[in-house]
């Protein structure tokens, strides 16, 4: 299918669907849609629950076994070890995900958040159910192996799933079952990160990339209502904002584009590696994809053996970072061990998304940014917001998210301190992308598989974000 078939797709209707009744309906099913983003959301938390922690537990089966979630909890980042039996559940999950991704999913191969938006532009918005609901269960599965993956790709994935679901049963029209299918996205971001307004941002500025008020008022009624029932379910993810700081010195921009600049050259190696290592894989290691997987545990077994901090979610983490926690050392160490391990869960074929390791390294990349600055006896207001600088600033070079990962986390601390900081740290990020021709993971993702659905719908790259045409 050509990018202009994807032009097509978004347009379909292109004359404004008559407002009234129409529109009201839609603000309906978005409502529920994002009832059930932010459900689905929950029993996503819930499975990873099982997987990480209780099927982890030696004492289910009589043997010496810690849970991999709260290895760092109890023992201490520095001092935590994995144990004997969490090799072998890792190892055995990993078995369980080559299987289920082998014999379950489509094409036999993972599927991502940038199969969501290629379903967008050209699949008019339909992802199956039953592919959104395997995805969620390999995910939760590949985080009890260890993966270093995050679950917020997954979650954007089956509210897109059951938003699409919703809108075949209704038998909605294409550009009404399209907009259904974003709205599940952004209810889904606005769920796990209690942040309604950036997850709208996120899918007119990396899905859509246009803004139609007809797509805008459901996709931000679904973001409303998934972001009051994540909080009567306890999903969303937590940054206390008690500890950011009323003011900003004036001196420290210097330092947060230093963070934006460094997170700028970490998101490119990390956007380039990532494709490549799992084409290498793919090339290299001969052995059938249903053990790949499995091979993959023991290999994140020994990257992850002396600091399990880096397998899994990485939330207490990365929370630990913003509250300036973790020393100078162990913020480097844990930052180069997620960033290989992250690459290795992808290349081995786990399932997961890269917002959540992208949060980790960019908190502990900004965080180690501020304790040198703060060794060499410079005063600074905080460290959490140099932490906080460094998640925006990789997010929005790995996904691409420049406006919705600055509005996400002043929604997520409540603190508008936050906002200069970020925008001057993103700001940086893009001057290192503009100068060296580069682009998000998930545009290179789909360039790899031929599909470019922007160039055709705002012109290039270039007319559109101000990035060179290569992108």
């Amino acid at each position: 299918m050509t990018t202009q078939s994807a032009k097509e797709n978004l347009n379909q209707g292109a004359t404004r669907p008559k407002m009234g009744w129409s529109i009201l309906r839609m603000v309906v099913l978005s409502i529920i849609v994002g009832i059930l983003a932010a459900g689905l959301a929950k029993l996503l938390l819930m499975a990873i629950g099982l997987t990480e922690t209780y099927l982890h537990d030696g004492a289910l089966f009589n043997v010496d076994g810690t849970p991999l979630m709260d290895l760092a909890k109890e023992q201490g980042i520095e001092n935590a070890t994995l144990r004997p039996f969490n090799v072998i559940v890792m190892v055995v999950f990993g078995l369980i995900v080559g299987l289920m991704t082998y014999y379950l999913m489509p094409n036999r191969a993972n599927r991502g958040l940038s199969h969501v938006i290629e379903d967008v532009h050209f699949n008019k918005g339909a992802t199956g159910v039953k592919e959104g609901l395997t995805v969620g269960a390999i995910s939760a599965v590949s985080i009890g192996a260890g993966a270093s993956v995050g679950r917020f790709g997954p979650a954007v994935h089956l509210g897109a799933a059951a938003a699409s679901g919703l809108g075949a049963v209704l038998k909605l029209d294409d550009q009404e079952r399209l907009t259904l299918s974003c709205a599940g996205m952004a209810a889904a971001i606005s769920a796990s990160f209690l942040s309604p307004l950036a997850a709208v941002i996120f899918v007119q500025e990396v899905v859509l990339r246009q803004w139609r008020l007809y797509q805008f008022i459901p996709i931000a009624a679904a973001a409303v209502a998934a972001s009051e029932t994540a909080v009567l379910l306890d999903v969303h993810f937590i940054i206390p904002s008690e500890i950011i700081p009323d003011f900003v010195n004036p001196y420290e921009f210097i330092f947060f584009g230093i963070i934006g600049l460094l997170c700028g050259g970490l998101a490119i190696a990390f956007n380039r590696a990532l494709p490549a290592a799992v084409a290498l894989v793919g090339k290299r290691v001969k052995i059938d994809n249903r053990l790949k997987p499995a091979l993959g545990g023991l290999v994140l077994a020994g990257i992850g053996f002396y600091f399990p901090s880096v397998l899994g979610l990485g939330g207490y983490e990365t929370q630990l970072a913003v509250a300036g926690g973790i020393a100078l050392k162990l913020c480097l160490i844990l930052l180069a061990l997620k960033f290989v391990a992250t690459i290795a869960s992808f290349a081995f074929g786990f399932n997961g998304g890269v917002f959540g390791p992208s949060l980790f390294m960019g908190a502990m990349l900004g965080l180690a940014v501020g304790l040198m600055v703060e060794g060499a006896g410079v005063e600074i207001a905080s460290l959490s917001l140099y932490a906080l600088a460094g998640m925006g600033a990789m997010v929005a070079g790995v996904v691409g998210a420049v406006m919705s990962a600055i509005i996400m986390m002043i929604e997520m601390t409540g603190r508008l301190t936050t906002s200069l900081p970020l925008l001057f740290s993103v700001t940086c990020v893009y001057v290192v992308i503009y100068l060296t021709g580069q682009s998000s993971l998930l545009v290179n993702q789909l360039k790899g598989r031929g599909k470019n659905p922007w160039d055709e719908i705002r012109g290039s790259d270039k007319k559109y974000t101000g990035v060179k045409e290569s992108q």
